[in-house]
């Protein structure tokens, strides 16, 4: 048998080697495609653990912040809070005063006053 040192090889046989730059030259719509989901997915993935962060829940803290904060920066508040002005009416537990912000922050909201009363003010009703 005498070879001629060329390869059997032929591009459109069944035994096919694929590679990924094979099948993106093939398909570079589908591939475009994929790339922009993974673009954005990891973009996403990335603003969601990077992205911007609330800041501390202070006494001029807007509703409408309020309503933006976690759960944490709420209960920080609210335990400062007790411990700022002590036992009021008996024994007003943290998530009291939670529950009175967001109540009284629902009001404001629903007069569209949110944006500019503070947590303080909605305790008081005063806005």
């Amino acid at each position: 048998m005498v070879t001629s040192g060329t390869s059997a090889y032929r591009p459109g046989d069944a035994d096919q080697q694929w590679t990924v730059r094979g099948v993106i030259a093939g398909h570079k719509r589908i591939a475009l495609g994929v790339a922009a989901s993974c673009a954005l997915f990891v973009a996403m993935f990335l603003f969601a653990v990077l992205g911007p962060k609330a800041g501390a829940v202070t006494d001029a803290t807007t509703c409408s912040d309020w309503g933006s904060a976690t759960w944490s920066q709420q209960t920080a508040f609210a335990r400062r809070y007790v411990d700022e002005q002590g036992p009021v009416a008996g024994h007003i537990t943290s998530r009291d005063i939670i529950n009175l912000i967001t109540n009284e922050c629902l009001v404001a909201s629903g007069e569209d006053v949110d944006d500019t009363t503070t947590i303080v003010q909605a305790m008081t009703g005063n806005f």
